[in-house]
């Protein structure tokens, strides 16, 4: 019987589209009244079909993300959109299975018109709305929330100088590359439009290569950190200025770009932009954090992740609408001042696992479905492997740039950054990655980006993903093979380990104290190299070495080091056995 009547449905349908495709071609320009949508209602049967897209989209996205991470060793972020381009137009073509291809049809009673919207059309578009509303403003909300002024302070001029040089060199060679490379094929409007999209730095992709590699104690990996997320700063900020300029008209009048309009001129705009960043600081600075503190106060705590939901939202369409700004600006320092009143991370640990779970890969799949390779021409395939060179090659021009600056600035010889270490600086920072993905999203929806070159963009994005851990690799092997050739012979190394309970930075200070409170080992400098805090005891060619991912290291003379740890043993026996005496 359910059979009979899924047939009788199917053959109604078609009856009412041949009945009505005179008026469905007169309808495809007219604008649908108001109400309509909503007074048609949502048949359960086109809701379960979204609902299968929507699993179909999700479950196919994640098997493939993990299934490239374990084969071929690639970042989960390259392989959902792979599994999204799969799903797409350039190969399985899901948006035309029979189960999806039937139209979602609207009947205006009042004139007895049909609207007939293709389905596929609606879970498309309503993927992508709840991707622009939750997921793109969560990304630039953590992306804050992890940004430590304190840390970006103590990272130094070499971190500083990286993250300014990252976001603006690849603007520069990006734009000019595209430009002058392809003369006549990119307005300018264009060229700076793509180099916007690839001057944002993945850091989750070289961070995860660092730990697997047992390499976070490398100096490189914390100036990446620091580097990182100040050039997501500036990218995110630039942006915001680019739109402003597009809006105010200094690349002059161009048709078909929507941007919004906040301001009617240049300076106008910027006005606004400077008083939407007085309020977003004085707000963020003086309400969030009290207003977190009294719910943690009133035993509130479940209010917390709501809370930031809703500021973040707030913020996110505050400059937008609003201050001129770009949204994702808004919701980044919506994170930044969350920070500061959320020490615990309370509303990452609730919002975090439901993003990375369900919205992250959903949108990465959506970037995958909306690219059709097969529309990429051999002269485009060429124009992504030029994109691709600049995009990293300019990456290692800004790093060499920044570390060749903090070598002018006076560094010590033994403290100065070696080629190989700006090689590894470089490639840790040639990733680009959810950001990237953002910015691309925005300039392709507000037609900057056209949408062949928007396929070019999210095409060079997935390969900077897959080229940086290869170049990681390379310099990780030259690295190993350097520190083995300068091993010196007969020099001893003792690994005490981490300690887990005390806390190794605890136990490390009491050697360290144990060590000056002796006549013998009063001379004692100390030090940071390559992020480990290194204790040199003069004379004694000994040095204690505090390393965040190895424990405590002494190196040096074998019976000097021996010879320290017995006083060091002795010392604290003897101190607390007069504790204990009393």
């Amino acid at each position: 019987m359910s059979r009979v009547w899924g047939w009788f449905k199917w053959c109604s349908v078609v009856s009412l589209s041949f009945i009505y495709m005179p008026m469905m071609a007169r309808a495809k320009n007219l604008t649908i009244p108001r109400g309509v949508l909503i007074a048609s209602g949502l048949n359960p049967h086109f809701v379960a079909k979204c609902t299968l897209f929507l699993a179909i989209l999700l479950l196919w996205t994640t098997f493939v993300g993990k299934l490239l991470k374990l084969t071929l060793r690639l970042p989960v972020i390259a392989g959902q959109i792979i599994g999204g381009v799969l799903l797409g137009p350039s190969f399985l073509k899901v948006k035309s299975l029979a189960i999806f291809s039937g139209p979602f049809l609207a009947y205006d009673w009042a004139t007895s018109q049909l609207y007939a919207l293709a389905s596929t059309d609606i879970f498309i578009i309503f993927i992508l709305l709840l991707s622009a509303v939750f997921t793109v403003p969560y990304l630039l909300w953590i992306a804050g929330h992890e940004t430590d002024i304190k840390d970006i302070l103590n990272v130094g001029v070499t971190a500083i100088s990286a993250g300014l040089f990252g976001a603006l060199v690849p603007i520069v060679m990006v734009a000019a590359g595209m430009f002058y490379g392809f003369y006549g094929t990119f307005s300018v409007v264009q060229a700076l439009a793509l180099g916007l999209v690839f001057s944002a730095t993945s850091v989750s992709i070289p961070i995860a290569m660092f730990f697997s590699k047992n390499k976070m104690h490398l100096r490189v990996s914390k100036a990446t950190l620091g580097a990182a997320v100040i050039d997501d700063i500036i990218a995110v900020i630039i942006l915001s200025l680019f739109l402003i300029c597009l809006q105010g008209g200094t690349f002059g009048e161009i048709k078909g770009i929507d941007v919004g309009h906040h301001a009617g001129g240049i300076w106008q705009a910027l006005l606004y932009m400077v008083v939407s960043f007085a309020v977003i600081f004085s707000t963020g600075y003086f309400i969030i954090p009290p207003l977190l503190r009294q719910l943690k106060r009133f035993k509130l705590n479940h209010l917390i992740a709501p809370v930031a939901n809703g500021v973040m939202f707030l913020y996110f369409s505050f400059a937008e609408l609003i201050g001129g700004l770009s949204g994702i600006t808004g919701a980044y320092f919506a994170g930044l001042f969350h920070r500061m009143g959320d020490k615990r991370h309370q509303a990452e640990k609730v919002i975090s696992p439901f993003v990375n779970a369900v919205l992250l890969p959903i949108f990465l799949g959506s970037i995958g479905l909306q690219v059709d390779i097969t529309i990429l021409s051999f002269s485009q395939w060429g124009i992504v492997l030029l994109l691709l060179f600049l995009a990293v090659f300019s990456k290692h021009v800004a790093c060499f740039m920044s570390i060749g600056l903090s070598n002018l600035s006076g560094r010590r010889k033994q403290n100065r950054w070696s080629i190989l270490e700006g090689y590894l600086f470089g490639s840790s920072m040639a990733a680009r990655g959810e950001v990237g993905l953002v910015v691309a999203t925005i300039l392709h929806g507000s037609r900057v980006l056209p949408h062949d070159v928007y396929v070019i963009a999210v095409v060079v994005i997935v390969l900077s993903a897959v080229v940086a851990p290869v170049l990681l690799s390379i310099g990780f092997s030259a690295l190993d093979a350097r520190l083995k050739k300068g091993v010196k012979p007969g020099e001893y190394i003792l690994n005490i380990g981490l300690f887990r309970v005390i806390g190794s930075t605890q136990m490390f200070n009491i050697i360290v104290g144990r060590i000056e409170a002796l006549p013998a080992f009063k001379n004692t400098t100390i030090g940071i190299s390559e992020g480990r805090k290194v204790v040199n005891i003069e004379g004694h060619n000994v040095k204690i070495i505090l390393s965040p991912n190895e424990g405590i290291l002494f190196e040096g003379n074998k019976r000097k080091i021996e010879q320290i740890l017995r006083a060091v043993k002795n010392g604290i026996t003897a101190e607390l056995e007069s504790v204990l005496a009393k």
